[in-house]
């Protein structure tokens, strides 16, 4: 089964303009050796949410957390945002397939 997890944080006053030019370099890991089938961020002008999609995302996403590889970037983007949090995807709705006579 596929899960998606997202980390929702606040991007730091000032800050904006660099977590942007940051993201635009992509993921600071390969998606496909840590488990991810996909991984999105929306940016707003206070918030950011992190988006993490594949089997076991939670879990994969704490095994990323304590790697000693991703720190450096962690530890960097602590200058950046403040405040995360992670939020389970609880609900979603698709467009039915069949059409309603």
């Amino acid at each position: 089964m596929t899960d998606q997890i997202s980390v929702v944080a606040q991007i730091r006053p000032g800050k904006r303009a660099e977590l942007e030019r940051l993201l635009e370099q992509g993921p600071p890991f390969d998606l496909a050796a840590e488990g991810f089938e996909h991984h999105e961020v929306f940016l707003g002008d206070t918030d950011v949410v992190f988006v993490f999609t594949g089997p076991g995302a939670m879990s994969q996403l704490e095994r990323m957390a304590a790697s000693k590889a991703l720190f450096a970037h962690v530890l960097n983007m602590t200058t950046l945002v403040s405040a995360p949090r992670i939020l389970n995807r609880t609900f979603e709705w698709g467009r039915e397939s069949a059409t309603r006579s």
